[in-house]
């Protein structure tokens, strides 16, 4: 196990954070910048409810496509997961009954699995959710009438057959993560012990094979692009080996270096390895900012609104409220920033910016919604 120390923050933070670009709208020069051809399927969540949009673009524009796909409009679910172009949700129909969705934006196919068929009177509760190309994976609980607590339960459901088997799991369930036929549990225990576990499942055999104590304050789990996964904690995250199980590396901040991305509702990796997310931020006047951190030299870049628009555009033209999701264009090297509006209606843009070190402002569109997600064809 190797363990680091990240001190990149500030310096990037001074550098990238201080200073304000002139106007925000010159894209620059630069010879190397060429439109190539990009579609995005876009999500923007409005009035409680999720809607799908198409958007064409270059490295120079985006336009919005009149034809808005196959992804229409449903209510705004609660759990969710993304793999790639796969976007996954479950539908509750009842206290005991429920969908799973799988949109493919690669083709716009779906698939519906109705996953508690078996269930009566039951009052259960989808904590989390993953997906595998042939698996569903809900993480659930169940009230005991007896023990008068709650059980909880992974539920692998496979999608061509509809059958389903059930792992009990021992502590409360926190979130599931998928990578190499694995499952991996997040766990906290009850009462006095309130420290985190993470349990992994076999799921070819629905038996769990290995638990890790992860102690206190995990903010979350994810899966990076090479299938590792990632533990957040403040302080510091850990990098495990999918395969060997083992600790790959320990990475702790320094003081107010923390990068804060286990925080973030939503994340992007790309396949370079950065993590595109939300900051939650206490200074410069927004509740979060886009930010970037690379792994591979454990640097966080911090994009605040003013290096690369001017007041005019943060205030007025496009009325910034807060960072509602962070992505990336890999085609035309260009960073997605979805945003909602500083008023009352509802409504949110998305921007793109080039990149640090020299970060500036593409273009914007504004939409009937605040952005979701975003994928990028």
């Amino acid at each position: 196990m190797k363990t680091y120390s990240i001190w990149y923050l500030l310096l990037v933070l001074v550098c990238i954070g201080c200073s304000e670009s002139d106007d925000g709208q010159n894209p620059g020069n630069d010879d190397d910048f060429v439109g190539v051809d990009a579609d995005y399927s876009l999500l923007i969540a409005n009035n409680g409810t999720l809607s799908g949009i198409q958007l064409n673009a270059t490295a120079d524009v985006i336009t919005k496509n009149p034809e808005d796909g196959d992804f229409g409009t449903i209510p705004l679910p609660s759990i969710t997961y993304r793999d790639g172009l796969l976007f996954t949700y479950f539908e509750k129909k009842s206290d005991c009954s429920g969908n799973v969705i799988s949109y493919n934006f690669d083709g716009g196919s779906s698939t519906t699995i109705d996953v508690f068929e078996d269930k009566k009177d039951c009052a259960l509760s989808v904590i989390s959710m993953a997906s595998a190309p042939e698996s569903f994976f809900l993480a659930y609980g169940v009230p005991n009438s007896m023990t008068m607590e709650t059980d909880f339960f992974i539920r692998t459901v496979n999608t061509v057959s509809s059958d389903f088997v059930d792992t009990p799991v021992d502590e409360r369930i926190v979130q599931v993560e998928f990578s190499n036929n694995r499952l991996f549990i997040l766990t906290i225990g009850e009462g006095a012990d309130e420290k985190y576990t993470l349990f992994v499942l076999d799921t070819a055999t629905n038996e769990l094979i290995h638990e890790m104590n992860l102690d206190e304050d995990v903010q979350r789990i994810g899966r990076n692009e090479t299938g590792n996964i990632l533990v957040s904690y403040e302080e510091l995250h850990l990098m495990i080996s999918p395969n060997t199980l083992a600790t790959l590396s320990t990475v702790r901040y320094n003081d107010g270096t923390e990068p804060k991305f286990g925080l973030s509702e939503r994340s992007f990796f790309d396949s370079e390895g950065n993590l595109y997310f939300q900051r939650q931020e206490s200074t410069g006047g927004f509740p979060s900012i886009p930010a970037v951190y690379d792994f591979s030299s454990n640097t966080a870049i911090l994009y605040f609104y003013e290096n690369f628009l001017n007041e005019q555009q943060r205030n007025i033209e496009f009325e910034i409220g807060d960072t509602a999701m962070v992505s990336y264009d890999a085609k035309n090297n260009l960073i997605l920033i979805g945003y909602s509006k500083d008023n009352t209606g509802g409504e949110g843009g998305l921007l793109r910016i080039k990149p640090a070190p020299d970060p500036k402002f593409i273009d914007n569109i504004d939409l009937e919604g605040v952005p979701y997600d975003i994928f990028v064809e």
